[in-house]
Order: C-alpha cells, then sequence, then structure tokens
C-alpha cells in the first residue's frame, strides 16, 4: 500500500554538458525538443525543451516533473504525502485530491499551476496543504 510518494525536485539541481561530449546531439545542431546526456558516471539525464538552456555552448538541463496532475492519484485511498513541489507541473488541481482522505501532506510548491484550488481540498482536515510558489493559482491562504 502506497503511502508516501516524494517526486520533490531541487530547480537548483540544474547540470551542463559539453554540447558535443555526452549529449545525443550537438548544441550547433539543436533545433528544440528533447534531449538526453549523459552524466560522469553514465547515468543518462533527460530534459524537455522547457527544462534546457544553452550556455557557452553548453547545455544545462534541468530535471523535474512536467506536465499535469494526473486525478488517478485519487486511486491511492492510502496515501498520507504527496510531495510533487518543485516541479514544472501545470494545469489544475484535480479535485480528486480531495478524495484522498487519510493524506496529512500534500506540497505542490514552486510549480505553475493555475486555476482555483478545489473546494473538495477542505474537506481534508488533518492534512497540511501547500500550493504557494504557484503565482497563477487562485484561493485563500495559498
Amino acid at each position: 500500500r502506497l503511502r508516501e510518494l516524494k517526486l520533490s525536485h531541487s530547480r537548483q539541481e540544474v547540470q551542463c554538458f559539453k554540447g558535443a561530449g555526452g549529449c545525443d546531439v550537438d548544441v550547433i545542431d539543436y533545433t528544440g525538443g528533447s534531449i538526453c546526456c549523459y552524466g560522469d558516471n553514465d547515468e543518462k539525464i533527460c530534459s524537455t525543451e522547457t527544462g534546457i538552456e544553452i550556455e557557452n555552448n553548453n547545455f544545462c538541463l534541468t530535471p523535474g516533473l512536467r506536465g499535469t496532475i494526473p486525478a488517478g492519484f485519487a486511486n491511492t485511498p492510502y496515501l498520507q504525502v504527496l510531495d510533487l513541489s518543485n516541479n514544472f507541473l501545470t494545469g489544475n488541481i484535480p479535485p480528486e485530491i480531495g478524495g484522498l482522505l487519510r493524506l496529512r501532506m500534500l506540497d505542490l510548491t514552486n510549480n505553475t499551476l493555475t486555476g482555483s484550488i478545489p473546494s473538495v481540498l477542505g474537506a481534508l482536515v488533518s492534512a497540511a496543504i501547500r500550493v504557494h510558489g504557484n503565482d497563477m493559482i487562485r484561493g485563500e491562504n495559498k
């Protein structure tokens, strides 16, 4: 039974790679999209276009989750901790998360979420709910 899911990333974890060394494309040939590079211990690190910067002919990749929060988290009824902080998540907070009645901590800080905080999250009376750092979200106590 899944009780804790901690998928927080630090946006300070930027890793830079020489364009021709260790990446699947050279800086000069890069036209957009996802790329993968290999670290010192042959660890494969991939990033989508939103997490890629080019500095001094080097690729700098920022790891982190991208996309929307899946409503499917509602299918994890024993979940007590859901930490998705410090990622690149977009869109609305799915109201289905309000059905996670055992939830003690929901941390969605420092993403790019939008919309309103679902009122059903008010049913999570024992949960600490953190959403600060999402400038486009509306609701009380953000």
